[in-house]
């Protein structure tokens, strides 16, 4: 489970929870009306702590859906529990020069690297390598271009647009 997934299940069970980090502290807090319950180490597997008594903690609302959310994320191993960093891979130098994959498909084709309609354009490094291995993929792999999408996502919310 990723911290994202578990953040969004978590706040699901009611709008009373919250979760928080902090940068410099390993661990993903959960919070009930802005109190502090209960936290996962980021640093150390299987590490579930509740901080309410157990009794006290029992009366929260969803407890025991909580609990498990908290306990899958503890059993994910470290390394697979953040969102991997995404990137757009640049074939060649032009706005229609960008790698997409058809979700059904799997087919590759070059366009443009808006994400959408069956299409995939955003790649984790995960992702990357496994593309790599395939035989139906002919790209030169030292000569594309990978781009750091949420980077270059920012920049195009930034521009300003006169008309």
């Amino acid at each position: 489970m990723k911290y994202s997934e578990a953040k969004k299940a978590i706040e699901a069970l009611s709008s009373k929870y919250s979760v928080t980090t902090y940068e410099g502290v390993d661990y993903f807090n959960v919070n009930y009306k802005s109190l502090e319950v209960a936290y996962v180490s980021t640093e150390k597997p299987y590490y579930v702590n509740v901080i309410w008594h157990e009794n006290r903690f029992k009366q929260l609302p969803f407890s025991n859906k909580l609990y498990m959310i908290l306990a899958e994320l503890a059993m994910t191993p470290l390394d697979e529990r953040a969102e991997g960093k995404k990137h757009y891979v640049k074939v060649y130098d032009d706005v229609l020069g960008y790698l997409k994959i058809n979700n059904f498909t799997g087919k590759m084709s070059i366009a443009d690297k808006s994400e959408g309609n069956g299409y995939k354009t955003k790649f984790t490094d995960k992702n990357i390598e496994e593309l790599k291995q395939r035989d139906n993929i002919p790209l030169d792999w030292s000569k594309v271009t990978l781009e750091d999408a949420e980077e270059i996502l920012n920049k195009e919310r930034g521009k300003n647009y006169e008309f």
